[in-house]
């Protein structure tokens, strides 16, 4: 595919694609290009964040609460083991991002169709 260079006056990319791409990569991801395109939200992905953070989600079900956010609560297991592993905070980190983003796209498609039921009425 095509590039072009970065802009001089703000140093950012520019589209020059005019179509749309999927490309499945050799490791086994796979590379979208969708031109002026700017975000992608991922809709009902509750269990493949929860299978590709399985350990997480068993550690979760061992915390004393069961509405847990594994930030202060006492007897967060999420937490005990963050500690004392050390290295496993980037990857709950990483849970987290997730887990609130879906709950966002979550409310916002809810929104969106409250809206559109509305109309329809």
């Amino acid at each position: 595919m095509g590039t072009a260079a970065i802009r001089e006056d703000d140093s950012k990319g520019r589209h020059t694609t005019t179509f749309r791409v999927l490309k499945i990569l050799p490791q086994g991801g796979l590379l979208m290009d969708t031109p002026g395109m700017r975000e992608l939200q991922l809709a009902e992905c509750d269990h493949g964040v929860s299978e590709t953070f399985s350990e997480i989600v068993a550690l979760a079900e061992q915390c004393h609460f069961n509405d847990c956010t594994h930030n202060s609560e006492p007897n967060c297991a999420v937490q005990k083991a963050i500690k004392k592993e050390g290295g496993s905070l980037r990857r709950f980190s990483s849970y987290q991002k997730l887990m609130k983003e879906q709950a966002f796209n979550r409310a916002s498609l809810s929104e969106k169709n409250r809206k559109k039921n509305h109309w329809l009425k």
